[in-house]
């Protein structure tokens, strides 16, 4: 496995483990987002943990996992940003309806990365495929974080 892979998987880590601290006191849309984005870091924490720890693939686990994330992403993510929906204690940054565009594009490229490792499971792909499909979906996590989630 790739060190970038590695790093990969390390932040996806990061991601699940954030999510649980950061609701304290959600409510409406705000909520529901936050509880999106649990879901899709516990199931890429959950694909990160068998690729840093197993020696093989748990297509089972790689598909659920996919098909979670994806469930979560293009227009069932971008639905849960209203314009103006900033409300405490949102990480959302203002960008994302500045620059709507990009983020509908990374919403969609999430769900489509989801669904794309989701086949590799169900295919029946080793592991360098399926930490490659992974990669991907990470990395379209740490992009839209990157340019559309307040920096702490």
């Amino acid at each position: 496995m790739s060190t970038r892979q590695m790093t990969l998987i390390a932040f996806a880590g990061l991601l699940a483990t954030g999510a649980a601290f950061a609701h304290g006191g959600a409510t409406g849309i705000v909520k529901e987002r936050m509880d999106a984005m649990s879901a899709i870091g516990k199931n890429m924490k959950a694909v990160g943990q068998m690729l840093k720890t197993s020696p093989d693939v748990d297509p089972a686990l790689v598909a659920k996992a996919g098909e979670a994330i994806a469930g979560y992403a293009g227009d069932a993510l971008t639905e849960l940003f209203p314009e103006g929906s900033l409300q405490k204690p949102t990480e959302a940054s203002p960008a994302i309806w500045t620059d709507w565009t990009r983020f509908a594009a990374i919403s969609d490229e999430l769900q489509a990365y989801a669904l794309d490792m989701k086949a590799l499971a169900d295919q029946g792909a080793d592991k360098q495929a399926v930490a490659g499909a992974f990669g991907k979906v990470a990395g379209t996590c740490k992009t839209c974080h990157e340019a559309f989630r307040v920096k702490k």
